[in-house]
């Protein structure tokens, strides 16, 4: 057998959000409703749609590499330069660019363990070491970050608002850790959930980039824009780091219709309010809800929530897939007794409500 980098040995295999079909494979079932992976319940934008539709003709071309039309569109929706954006296939690829132009081996790069598990897989395959000051529910304090670093810190990872807990750093609170981390270190600010946040203090650190030129905000298509089945993702820094990207970067990674899909969704804002209202409301209504039947939930800034069950975690979470409800068990991001929902349609919400409430009266029912 061909040998491989000694570095897959530490790497795990990423375990996504079950999906609709192999629950009705597994159960039997006819439909299923999924509320486990953090889609936009209302779909892609209809201009998205429209002009993904209308690219039908050309797909036998190569897409431009340098995707000028929705980098052009990014950079006056969001008042950058040009030179300061680049794109990926999906927001995962950004993460692995990143690695490819500034990771080596004996590196090391500082996060938490109880966030999206591609930052430390990433800092493994490229032979540095990930340090995490913190695991469980609770929002660590950025001192622990500043706390860590060494000679070696190559990048610092920070999921804002974090996934899967919900909680998310102010603008102030930010800028002063900014202030404190040394210019040769990255700091790659994972904003994919940014557009649901409503709190006042949240941070807009776009206007920043030129005072922190070690900063990265990494966003994406796949959330409030419901493209993620066409993975494009997209991150704003200074034009240093963002050419650095640019040079490991494939040359047709993100695809035709992907472009035109992506630059038509950042024109309607329509369906932007459109779902953060959706999203505002669904978090009260899971909620309020989920206390009424005795479980907490963690404050969120997302489009999802974190719900603690207890030590009977993984069982609700098997009677919900029996019954065509798919939410997130979060054993593998190290919280077995909590489930990530994504907030729905309303009636996709009170279904979940309604199944919850069954299960827990079989529960003392068997008691």
């Amino acid at each position: 057998m061909i040998e491989t980098r000694p570095e897959l040995k530490n790497i795990s295999d990423y375990v996504p959000g079950k999906s609709i079909e192999e629950i009705c494979e597994q159960y039997g079932l006819k439909s299923a409703v999924k509320l486990a992976s953090n889609e936009n319940p209302l779909g892609p934008s209809p201009k998205a749609q429209k002009a993904f539709c209308e690219m039908a003709s050309q797909l036998h071309l190569y897409p431009r590499g340098n995707a000028p039309h929705l980098i052009s569109a990014i950079a006056k929706k969001f008042g950058v330069n040009t030179n300061q954006i680049v794109l990926g296939n999906g927001s995962d690829e950004i993460i692995d660019m990143v690695g490819k132009a500034f990771l080596q081996p004996g590196d090391e790069c500082i996060g938490i363990r109880t966030t999206f598990s591609v930052y430390s897989a990433t800092a493994d395959l490229y032979g540095a070491k990930f340090i995490s000051v913190a695991a469980g529910e609770e929002r660590p304090a950025l001192d622990l970050y500043l706390q860590a670093l060494t000679p070696k810190t190559r990048a610092i990872f920070i999921c804002n608002p974090n996934n899967p807990t919900g909680f998310y750093y102010s603008e102030k609170e930010l800028l002063d850790f900014l202030q404190k981390v040394p210019q040769n270190v990255l700091v790659f600010l994972d904003e994919a959930y940014s557009e649901f946040a409503t709190a006042p203090d949240y941070p807009k650190l776009i206007s920043k980039l030129a005072e922190f030129p070690n900063l990265l905000l990494n966003r994406t298509f796949s959330k409030i824009y419901g493209l993620a089945g066409l993975r494009i993702g997209y991150a704003f820094s200074s034009p240093e780091i963002i050419a650095a990207i640019w040079k490991v970067k494939p040359p047709f990674d993100v695809n035709l219709p992907a472009q035109a899909a992506a630059t038509a969704a950042l024109s309607d804002e329509n369906h932007i309010q459109q779902s953060i209202a959706l999203t505002v409301s669904g978090a009260q209504f899971l909620t309020e809800n989920f206390a009424k039947l005795g479980f907490s939930v963690l404050p969120t800034q997302a489009n999802f929530i974190c719900v603690h069950i207890g030590e009977n975690c993984k069982q609700l979470t098997e009677f919900l897939e029996r019954n065509g409800m798919i939410v997130r068990y979060l054993k593998s991001f190290g919280l077995p007794e909590s489930i990530r929902v994504t907030i729905g349609k309303p009636e996709e919400n009170q279904l979940l409500i309604d199944l919850v409430q069954k299960w827990k009266e079989e529960c003392q029912l068997a008691k």
